[in-house]
C-alpha cells in the first residue's frame, strides 16, 4: 500500500493516540495527590518539547500537501473548508490577544499550535471518512488504550494508593476523562455510521469497566449521561443544551462581565462556599477577585496568557496555600473568561454555540455533555491537545460531515438503483 495512502487511512488514530496521552505514559507508581488536578498530563503535552513541535508540524503539513492535490473529494473539500474558516477565525482571536497580553510571544505559539492542531484534526477526519476508515481508527485506538492501561497494571502502576485507576496516565481523572470521551465518540461514530462491529462494542464494554474502575465520578455521569441522552428525542436534546450551554455562559462569563461595568460586580464564588465541589469555591472567587482588582474583566489577559507562563498569578501566589500549585480556572467558562474577557469570550460563544447546536444527528448531539458540563468543573475548552477539546472539535466536524456523507449514500443507493 502507498504510504501516503496509509498515513491519509490512519492520520487520525495518530492523533487520537496523542490527545489520549499514550506517546507520552507514566508508568510509575500513582498518589492521590495527583488526581487533584486534571490537567497534570494536558499541561506536559503543551510544553515546548521537539516531539510535540515536529509531530504536529510534519502532519499538518501532509494533510494540507495531501489535501490540496486530491482531486476526488470536492463535496468533502467544500465542507471542511468551512469549517478550517471557522477555526481560523477562533484563531484569530487568539493571534489578535497577543497585543494587550503580558507574553505575547506565548500567546503566538500557543495560537499557532491551535491552527495546526485543528487544522491536522480537521484533514485528519476527512481523509477517514474519504477512505472509509473511521472504524478501523476506532478499533485500533481502543486495542492500544487497553493495551496500555494492562502494561501499567502489569508493571503495579495502574492504580493509585486509593485503588483508584490511573493506568499509563499520572492521574485517575485523566484517565477516566480518556475514556469516557472514547467511549462517547466511538459510539457517536457507530451509530452515526451505522458500523455493525460486535468487537468494537465488546472493546467499548472493557473501557467502560476501566471507567467504573478510575471511580472518577465527574467522567462516569457524564458517559452515563451520554447514553441516557440517546434514548430521548433530538429535539429534546436540543433544548437540554441549548438551556445549560445559556446558563452557563450567562453565570460564569455573561453576569460577572455585564455586573462589573455596571459597578456592582457580581459572580457566581460570592454564593458559594471555599470547599464547593473540592475547593474550586475559592479558585473561582480568586480568580474572579484578579479579573476585577486588575481591570481585566473587558479583553483578558491573552490567549494562554495567565496560567503556564513560568510566573504564578498574583492573587495564587500564596506559599502558605494549595493555590500556588493550581495550573487552571478548573472551569471553562472562567478560564476563556481570563484570557478573551468579555467581548473575545462572547464571541467565541457564539461561535461555538452556533456550529455545535447546527447539528442534526442525535448521537452527535448527544455527545455535546462533556464540552458543556464538563467544563463547569474542569478546564478543556480551546487548551492545547486536551482529549475533551478533541471531541468537541469532532462533534463540530461531524455535524457537517455525516449529513454529506448521508446524502451522497443516498445519491449512490440511488444511481444503483436506476443501473
Amino acid at each position: 500500500m502507498n504510504v501516503f495512502i496509509w498515513l491519509e487511512k490512519y492520520g487520525l488514530l495518530f492523533i487520537m493516540l496523542f490527545c489520549l496521552g499514550v506517546y507520552t505514559p507514566d508508568f510509575t507508581h500513582k498518589i492521590s495527590m495527583m488526581d487533584h488536578e486534571l490537567d497534570v498530563v494536558t499541561d506536559s503535552l503543551a510544553e515546548s518539547n521537539s516531539f510535540k513541535q515536529i509531530f504536529w508540524v510534519l502532519l499538518s503539513m501532509f494533510f494540507v500537501f495531501r489535501f490540496i492535490i486530491n482531486t476526488e473529494m470536492n463535496k468533502l473539500k467544500s465542507v471542511i473548508i468551512n469549517k478550517m474558516f471557522l477555526f481560523f477565525v477562533i484563531c484569530t482571536i487568539a493571534f489578535l490577544s497577543a497585543s494587550w497580553s503580558s507574553y505575547p510571544m506565548i500567546s503566538m505559539k500557543r495560537a499557532i499550535f491551535q491552527m495546526l492542531f485543528c487544522t491536522s484534526v480537521s484533514l485528519a477526519l476527512c481523509f477517514s471518512y474519504f477512505h472509509r476508515s473511521i472504524e478501523i481508527n476506532l478499533k485500533c485506538t481502543a486495542i492500544i488504550c487497553i493495551v496500555m492501561i494492562l502494561l501499567s497494571l502489569i508493571q503495579g502502576a495502574g492504580f493509585n494508593e486509593d485503588l483508584n485507576l490511573a493506568g499509563y496516565t499520572k492521574s485517575k481523572n485523566t484517565m477516566g476523562l480518556n475514556l469516557a470521551v472514547l467511549i462517547i465518540i466511538s459510539h457517536m461514530w457507530v451509530k452515526s455510521l451505522n458500523i455493525d462491529s460486535r468487537f468494537l462494542y465488546v472493546t467499548l464494554g472493557v473501557l467502560f469497566v476501566f471507567l467504573i474502575l478510575t471511580q472518577s465520578k465527574t467522567s462516569i455521569i457524564l458517559c452515563i449521561g451520554y447514553f441516557l441522552l440517546t434514548q430521548v428525542s433530538l429535539s429534546k436534546i436540543k433544548v437540554f443544551m441549548t438551556v445549560f450551554s445559556v446558563l452557563f455562559f450567562c453565570v460564569f462569563i455573561l453576569i460577572p462581565g455585564i455586573s462589573y461595568h455596571l459597578s456592582h460586580y457580581q459572580h457566581i464564588a460570592l454564593y458559594v462556599d471555599a470547599d464547593f465541589i473540592t475547593g474550586r469555591g475559592v479558585i473561582w472567587d480568586a480568580l474572579y477577585y484578579d479579573l476585577g482588582f486588575f481591570d481585566k474583566i473587558t479583553l483578558g489577559y491573552g490567549y494562554g496568557s495567565y496560567f503556564g507562563v513560568g510566573v504564578i498569578p498574583f492573587v495564587l501566589d500564596d506559599k502558605y496555600s494549595f493555590l500556588q500549585y493550581i495550573s487552571s480556572a478548573h472551569n471553562g467558562y472562567l478560564q476563556i473568561l481570563l484570557q478573551f474577557g468579555l467581548i473575545g469570550s462572547s464571541v467565541l460563544f457564539i461561535v461555538f454555540f452556533m456550529s455545535m447546536l447546527n447539528a442534526t444527528n442525535l448521537y452527535i448531539h448527544a455527545a455535546l455533555i462533556i464540552p458543556i458540563f464538563q467544563n463547569v468543573t474542569e478546564s478543556s475548552i480551546f487548551r492545547d491537545a486536551n482529549i475533551a477539546w478533541f471531541l468537541m472539535l469532532m462533534i463540530i466536524l461531524s455535524s457537517s460531515l455525516h449529513v454529506l456523507i448521508k446524502d451522497m449514500k443516498n445519491d449512490s443507493d440511488m444511481l444503483e438503483t436506476v443501473t
